[in-house]
């Protein structure tokens, strides 16, 4: 039966699997150095009693391959020698030991006990990975309770091991960065299944494991074997704890609590005094594992459990928030103090207003040249009779200005109360079948919960409560065959379930049931409505019912990720090669239920209040109108819409491999091996999901091209899946000498095609209504849905799913505003990045227990997913084809003025009489004019620079998936000290000197990541490689666990002295890097805008819309020495506005988007712990106290000054300052509200732990 069971397995392509084992080898010889073939080598497992058998080779080598992690006895016997026994030999997950046995004549009843360290030299592999057991990781103090920093803490990370490797870059559930590789790109496995958060692989701990449930982890970062692969920045192997033959256990509390915390910097409690704000942060849970005990069955040798219970728990009371709101003034139409003292340049007429100017959009009129002007309200007051009646149902809900006489962090947030518990139960079942045969089971649930508050009324600011639940399964069986040849199976599941539903405020206090969007049980969401100079209304992420990132957001969803996996693989030893094949599945979908944008979205911003003629003349942010204004007056800049859907995106991936580790001599092992990976691009079950079809006629517009595409309905595939992932892998190892080892790899590995990010959200069509033109509104707040059932225009209604071309969505009046589609899937998009990785290293065993090596690592990456660099995505122009095509030269002034003209004007119909206007509006009505030669419907008010777009019909249009241009470049230094524990004290350091260069990837994606991408001119792609702008390009990283010894007592005394000192536990984790970089200045000479690809144009919207400022030879980067602590950000701009010069009109930016010397403070990260461990009930148990304490010195940091988007150079001229600290200016530093992750004030912490061990 057995050997049907493996003829099977090796027909079905060598099977599947990614291994998260250990292997010995060795050679086995006689007295007088020959080998010795056919000898038994059995490897048992100290603590559980599992043995493992195999059987030397005619060359007399020996593999024992798939252990678990563990402690081991290995034994060997052999007829005419003495059976010799080496106890203590430790396998790590993924790594191979070598161990060499030297026989001694004799009888077989014999035995030679050989006590020896087990080996730290890395003798077997080329690969580079880092083992870390989280025994050690538990008496550091690296497991803190804070989460992000910047908000509700959270439950300890297993990843935060990351920062103690070389060529890595850790913040929680923000930034994993290995080598220089986009940030989250790694891959985690739990006992060997996949277990990557696919939604989104930046929020890691939403599927994380319990730090004490895991054994130890093994990263692979370079040159690792074929076996593992879809990968790109960190392989994570995960292998959790098992029982033993003795019950073992340990309860344990992490405890957070202000007491224990410094102040936050620039706040005041009222009493003159730091505000602390109140921190109830518990992380307890227990441990408890031995053999399985029944009646009737006792499972010593045979069945094992370990359970682990974890759960975190904080009530935090906030007493720092600040907000902005309306003032009083701005409530009641009075927008005289939202003026700045800045002027705009004179438009057509020769008028110049103050900046932000309320501009009355009843006024527009036709000035000279045919361009949108606009009045003035007198004294920039809003009469009552302009307000929008549903803006003022909305006001009333905002609440009122606390702190008195200022427009910007006018309300501090009364204190409220949040709280966060996350638990995650665990157990793992070993079974020992037969000497052969072993199986085991583990089961997680992870599980989160809070209310998410933010101390304003839901009405308000309606928040998302967590309730995420994770299920973790697993089962793997091991069988070895023969003695060379052993089979491993695992499969497994990850499901995720992750609702999103805001509170219910019904649309009918608002509107009539023929003005309410489709999930009219939610308050529509508004975006914007905020100045940072003078004020407005910020409060968060959106108003009402605005959630998530750039509101209106991605709020009242619910969705899933299903995601069972499975793997095998095959070890056949012979002779002197160990030949592994194997292969894994991957199959991940994701059902969504979603009323997102179903409640609707307005957005406001300066511009609807503005002077139109602005546009492309005037450089933001110094321009006429008031966001907020534009919502007490009902101009929305857009309007989203949407139909409640049910949709499924799904994936699925194979890799398979085969190789082979070789003993060319004892001294000397090689490595190499080939992979093959097929990974398939997200797809809708039912082709529901539309891409952006750009040779696609679009019959809305006259059949030009430019539509959306279904693969439901037009029998095609929006990409092409990449077939030819083939990633040979080569490494050797060469021992020098009994205590150095050379080792050197390289190799092409291959990522995961781009995860889910945020595409679930946007599968269901939804609608952005755009305005006729620059300064015109898309409507009104008071209307409410334009395309609600039954609503008065004759507008089509919302439907799921709807086949038919919407983009852009056809009106009953003809005319048809620019609409883009929200998702463009490049046929490329299924391309995994491919990864060319290569390391030389030493290691040097330089005392006992001592090692320290170093090597140059290396990779090249290409094939990144780069939604910036999608140049056709852009729907832009290029000074070259305005010139070939249509006789503009964008070094002409009265050219780039036409380009953001309105079509309507003579000096457009003049220039381009094909474009003449047509009036479709029925006769006695007011005229609607259109430019049937752009298409029917084209509105005549749009600027020339939209006619003249390749898809006229379009803004940008988001390319979620792709393309797959990014590149990457890492060079680097890498050096690791390893002092193994012994006298006391265990030591590790890490230095890393690197260069990290990319070209439009920084993360899997470029959408809401770290480290934003600035690209200079997207059509010029080999000018945009750059500095990452994660690069760190020194950092040292030192960990240490320090315990007093027992002192040698003679007398009372002494015995005294002793029992008073020892056992004293002294732990630290300090790190110091170089500075992070500050990005170059952005122009704001308005070229972008003219190329019709400025800010506002998504994927321009996230780095792609702006040239940069030049730098000025011979001036100082910074007024003062960011390292000096010699200055007070809330009155100083620390950066010299006058290293930056703005280029001509019409002219690119020479500078690259990061400079080396332009960094900010160096922001060491130094963390001590100190506490006593207490042996109990006769040395049998153990109690340790401790207290840690994060940021140890309670230095002060800052936030990098901020001299992008808003933060033009000129405003420098005139800083904004509220109640004496600044608020704004080239430079300037945010003490008030830092929100960059690991950035800002962030004061000492403390943290006091407990735990107990039998």
């Amino acid at each position: 039966m057995r050997s049907l069971i493996v003829g099977a397995f090796l027909l079905w392509s060598a099977a599947w699997a990614q291994s998260d084992r250990g292997t010995i080898t060795g050679t086995i010889s006689d007295p007088a150095g020959a080998v010795v073939a056919n000898a038994t080598v059995e490897a048992k497992n100290t603590e559980s009693g599992a043995t493992y058998q195999a059987g030397s080779s005619n060359t007399g080598n020996y593999t024992l391959a798939q252990l678990p992690a563990g402690t081991y006895e290995l034994s060997v016997t052999v007829a005419g020698f003495k059976k010799v026994v080496r106890p203590g030999i430790i396998v790590n997950v993924a790594a191979t030991v070598r161990v060499d046995f030297a026989l001694e004549v004799g009888a077989a009843t014999e035995s030679v006990t050989v006590e020896a360290d087990a080996p730290l030299l890395k003798t077997e592999s080329g690969e580079l990975s880092h083992s870390v057991d989280y025994t050690r990781v538990d008496n550091l103090p690296l497991l803190d309770l804070k989460g992000t920093g910047t908000g509700p803490g959270n439950i300890r990370n297993p990843l935060a091991i990351t920062t103690l490797l070389p060529g890595a870059i850790f913040s929680s559930d923000n930034t994993l960065r290995i080598n220089g590789m986009p940030s989250s790109t790694e891959t985690i496995r739990i006992e060997g299944q996949d277990a990557t958060n696919g939604m989104w692989r930046q929020l890691t701990q939403a599927t994380q494991a319990g730090v004490d449930a895991i054994q130890e982890v093994a990263v692979q970062t370079s040159n690792f074997a074929a076996e593992y692969g879809q990968v790109g920045g960190g392989y994570f192997n995960y292998t959790m704890r098992s029982g033993t033959n003795q019950f073992h256990g340990s309860a344990y509390d992490y405890l957070n609590n202000e007491a224990l915390n410094a102040g936050i910097p620039y706040t005041n409690d009222g009493s003159g005094h730091l505000i602390r704000n109140s921190v109830r942060r518990n992380d307890y849970g227990f441990t408890l594992g031995g053999p399985v005990r029944l009646p009737h069955y006792n499972g010593r040798d045979r069945t094992f459990f370990f359970f682990n219970f974890e759960q975190f728990r904080e009530t935090l009371v906030v007493r720092n928030d600040i907000a902005t709101v309306p003032t009083d003034a701005y409530r009641n139409g009075d927008f005289s103090r939202a003026i700045f003292p800045v002027p705009t340049p004179p438009d057509p007429l020769g008028r110049s207003f103050p900046s932000f100017t309320v501009m009355d959009p009843k006024s527009t009129f036709v000035g000279p040249g045919g361009v949108l002007l606009r009045n003035a309200y007198p004294n920039n007051q809003v009469p009552q009779q302009d307000w929008d009646p549903v803006a003022v149902k909305l006001q009333a809900l905002i609440p009122r200005a606390n702190i008195p006489a200022a427009g910007v962090n006018n309300y501090a947030v009364p204190a409220y109360s949040n709280f966060r518990h996350t638990t995650i139960p665990s157990i793992k079942i070993d079974q020992v079948i037969s000497p052969a045969i072993k199986i085991s089971g583990f089961m997680q649930v992870t599980r989160t919960e809070s209310p998410s508050a933010n101390g304003f009324p839901a009405a308000t600011l309606s928040v998302i409560p967590t309730d995420d639940t994770v299920y973790t399964p697993r089962i793997n069986f091991d069988d070895t065959l023969r003695p060379t040849l052993l089979l491993h199976v695992g499969v497994g599941l990850l499901y995720f379930t992750h609702p999103q539903f805001t509170t219910p405020y019904p649309q009918s206090a608002y509107w009539p049931a023929n003005a309410q969007f489709a999930a009219n049980q939610y308050a529509p969401s508004i975006g914007a409505a905020f100045n940072f100079f003078t004020g407005g209304v910020s409060m968060g992420s959106g108003l009402f019912g605005g959630t998530g990132p750039g509101a209106p957001g991605f709020a009242n969803v619910f969705l899933k990720d299903i995601k069972p996996t499975a793997n095998a693989s095959l070890t056949w030893v012979k002779g002197n090669h160990t030949f592994k094949t194997g292969a894994e599945l991957l199959v991940e979908g994701f059902p969504q239920q979603s009323l997102a944008r179903a409640n609707g979205g307005f957005t406001f911003t300066n511009v609807e209040t503005s002077n139109p003629w602005e546009q492309g003349n005037v450089a933001a942010p110094f321009q006429t109108g008031f966001p907020y204004a534009s919502f007490l007056l009902g101009q929305a800049g857009t309007i989203t819409h949407s139909a409640t859907t049910d949709s499924r995106l799904g994936n699925h991936a194979i890799g398979l491999f085969l190789q082979d580790t070789w003993k060319v001599t004892r001294r000397f092992t090689l490595d190499y091996g080939l992979r093959y990976d097929y990974v398939t691009l997200l797809k809708e079950q039912y082709g529901r999901m539309q891409s952006a079809g750009f040779q696609t006629p679009n019959p809305v517009i006259g059949n030009r091209i430019g539509s959306v595409v279904y693969e439901g309905t037009c029998h095609c595939s929006f990409n092409h899946n990449y077939p030819w992932a083939l990633g040979p892998r080569l490494g050797g190892a060469f021992q020098i000498t009994p205590k150095t080892v050379f080792r050197a790899g390289a190799g092409v590995s291959y990522g995961t095609a781009p995860n889910n990010a945020f595409l679930s959200y946007s599968v269901p069509d939804f609608y952005t209504v755009t305005p006729p033109g620059y300064g015109l509104a898309a409507g009104t707040l008071a209307a409410g849905n334009p395309f609600a059932p039954g609503n008065p225009y004759g507008n089509p209604v919302d439907a799921y799913p709807n086949f038919t071309p919407q983009f852009p969505s056809p009106t009953a009046s003809g005319l048809i505003n620019p609409q883009s589609p929200f998702i463009s899937i490049d046929r490329n998009a299924g391309r995994p990045a491919r990864i060319f990785q290569w390391s030389i290293g030493l290691q040097r065993e330089v005392a006992r227990n001592l090692v320290v090596e170093a090597a140059y690592v290396g990779n090249r990456g290409v094939w990144w997913t780069a939604p910036v660099l999608a140049t056709i995505n852009y729907n832009a122009l290029t000074p070259e084809g305005l010139l070939k095509n249509w006789g503009l030269d964008i070094n002409s002034a009265a050219d780039r003025a036409l380009l953001t003209t309105p079509i309507s004007s003579p000096a457009v119909q003049a220039r381009f009489p094909q474009f003449r206007t047509v009036n479709i509006a029925p006769p006695g009505a007011a005229a609607i004019l259109t430019v049937p030669a752009v298409y029917p419907g084209f509105p005549a008010t749009q600027p020339l620079n939209q006619a003249l777009r390749p898809y006229p019909q379009w803004n940008g249009i988001p390319p979620f998936l792709g393309p797959p241009l990014g590149s990457t470049w890492y060079d680097s230094l890498q050096v690791k000290v390893t002092k193994r524990f012994s006298h006391g004290l265990d030591f590790q350091g890490a230095f890393t000197w690197a260069k990290e260069l990319t070209n439009g990837a920084n993360s899997d994606t470029s959408y809401f990541t770290p480290g934003p991408l600035r690209i200079n001119d997207v059509f010029n792609y080999a000018q945009n490689k750059q500095l990452s702008s994660l690069s760190r390009p020194h950092i040292l990283v030192i960990s240490f666990n320090y315990t007093t010894p027992r002192l040698k007592a003679d007398s009372s005394g002494l015995k005294v002295l002793s029992a008073v000192a020892r056992d004293w536990v002294i732990g630290g984790v300090l790190r110091y890097q170089s500075g992070a970089l500050i990005q170059t200045p952005p122009s704001a000479n308005n070229l972008l805008t003219q190329l019709a690809r400025g800010p506002a144009n998504n994927p321009a919207l996230f780095g792609g819309g702006a040239t940069f400022e030049n730098r000025v030879a011979g001036q100082p980067l910074f007024n003062v020495d960011p390292n000096c602590h010699c200055f007070n950000p809330q009155t100083t701009l620390p950066v010299n506005p006058k290293a930056w010069s703005d280029p001509s009109a019409g002219q690119w930016g020479t500078a690259t988007a990061y400079y080396n010397d332009f960094r900010w403070q160096r922001q060491p990260a130094e963390s001590l712990s100190l506490g006593r461990t207490f042996g109990l009930f006769r040395e049998r148990a153990t109690l340790q106290v401790r207290a840690e304490f994060q940021n140890i010195f309670n230095r002060v940091f800052f936030s990098p000054p901020s001299v992008g988007g808003i933060f033009a150079v000129n405003s420098n001229t005139v800083p904004s300052y509220t109640n004496g600290v600044l608020t704004g200016g080239f430079g300037y530093i945010n003490t008030t509200n830092p929100s960059t992750p690991g950035f800002g004030p962030q004061p000492r912490t403390g943290q006091l732990v407990a735990r107990f061990r039998f």
